[in-house]
């Protein structure tokens, strides 16, 4: 590795790696001014520099060129590569330390915001011990201070109580959950082992704590690696592997279970059937691909993907498993919201039309019984105006004249005789011209 021999190289040259680079990639046809004059165009935000050597890489089959520099390397200004004879010659250089690139940046924070690293310390708890000869009140600078270690109750979570007896209280926990729990708060505490094992003592009560007394009244150089060991051999689950099994084989889906759901529910079970078989181990995706295939209703496009992986072989690991899975969830309810706003809209369109013909009904007979209603009321109004003695009137006028009409109607029809039958008596076909 280029690293791995720049820090060799100035190892054997008594150099600072933090103040030298590596060129690799150098053609070997390449003669020692053209390396020199390639190196001078490239590395010109270079201060001051100096080759310190040439060796040719086998591996490569290329020149490489170790550079000392006057300063520690900034990584700002160094290249990545330099534009030479065949192509692009790689610069190597020591990674950064993350430390010291921390420090630096916390250090501009801090003299951008008016602060030091005193004050630091002191909002997270710390308590400062200052160097020889240095005040911390004087010094920004993290290194010449020693931080001591966090105060006890900053990180301290008390656990939860475990007693050990077959059925637990009411404030008591299983011990698969008080194991877990007491797992993971144990690398939290900056506290001596000792602390450590009073805490954890606290936890216990009954035969668990009665247990844990005897034990450490035998053995006073117990950890608490080795107490959580003890109770996990006494209080652990002695679950024979068989019913193990039996319990993961016969795991299915429950109703409207989502595949993720199922998953998450599967996997302890697996864990425990084969964490006594190394084989079934190793076989262990496997072993959930098939199961879930077989037990598990899915869309066709999961399944599609699923018999794919199952056919070449590749089962995927639980976190690739469930992101599959859940990656096809979300679609389909991306898919399911989308025809459920389609439903939605055409049933919002449909009820607004029928609102819209329902409402022309009503206008059309309204309209219509307003017309029927004016003309009544025109009607009855005109005759409730009309006084009595004039409607009798009227009635006698009306009778009058339809009597008159019917005289003088008669008195035509009569004339009409009267002519035909003189006309008949001239001749008929005659026709007498007019008088003038």
């Amino acid at each position: 590795m280029a690293v791995a021999l720049l820090e060799d190289w100035c190892k054997g040259m008594d150099m600072d790696p933090q103040k030298a680079l590596l060129i690799v990639g150098i053609p070997v046809q390449c003669s020692d001014m053209e390396i020199d004059e390639t190196l001078k165009a490239g590395l010109h935000p270079l201060s001051e520099y100096r080759v310190a050597g040439r060796i040719f890489r086998r591996e490569d089959n290329a020149k490489a060129v170790l550079i000392q520099l006057v300063d520690v390397v900034n990584y700002t200004t160094i290249p990545t590569h330099i534009a030479g004879n065949g192509g692009n010659w790689e610069v190597i250089v020591k990674p950064r330390n993350p430390d010291e690139e921390f420090f630096l940046k916390m250090n501009a924070f801090l003299k951008n915001e008016g602060r030091r690293m005193v004050d630091v310390a002191k909002t997270f708890g710390f308590g400062i011990i200052p160097m020889e000869g240095i005040k911390p009140e004087a010094s920004g600078d993290s290194k010449a201070l020693v931080l001591q270690p966090l105060q006890e109750n900053t990180w301290y979570r008390k656990l939860k109580v475990f007693s050990g007896t077959v059925y637990p209280g009411q404030n008591e926990e299983s011990f698969e959950v008080w194991i877990e729990q007491v797992t993971e708060i144990i690398r939290m505490w900056q506290v001596s082992d000792r602390e450590k094992r009073r805490r954890l003592l606290e936890s216990l009560q009954g035969p668990a704590l009665a247990i844990m007394r005897a034990l450490l009244a035998s053995d006073n150089s117990m950890t608490v690696e080795q107490c959580l060991d003890t109770l996990n051999q006494i209080f652990g689950n002695k679950e024979d592997h068989k019913i193990a099994q039996f319990r993961f084989l016969q795991s299915s889906q429950r109703i409207k279970e989502k595949t993720s759901a199922f998953l998450l529910r599967l996997e302890p079970l697996l864990q425990k059937a084969v964490q006594k078989s190394p084989m079934l181990t190793q076989n262990a995706d496997m072993i959930r691909l098939k199961h879930v295939l077989s037990r598990v209703s899915m869309t066709p496009s999961l399944r599609g993907k699923l018999e794919l992986l199952d056919k070449r072989g590749c089962p995927p690991c639980f976190l690739d498993f469930m992101k599959l899975v859940r990656d096809e969830e979300e679609q389909e309810n991306m898919i399911v919201a989308m025809r459920e706003k389609q439903r939605l809209d055409a049933l919002a369109r449909q009820r607004a039309g029928n609102r819209q013909s329902a409402q022309v009904s009503v206008q059309k007979i309204t309209t219509a019984s307003q017309t029927v209603t004016v003309s009544d009321s025109g009607n009855q109004t005109a005759q409730q105006m009309v006084p009595v003695p004039l409607k009798r009137r009227r009635t006698m006028s009306n009778d009058i004249m339809e009597e008159g009409q019917r005289e003088v109607t008669n008195q035509g029809t009569e004339t009409i005789k009267i002519k035909n039958e003189l006309g008949n008596e001239q001749g008929a076909g005659d026709v007498s011209h007019p008088k003038p």
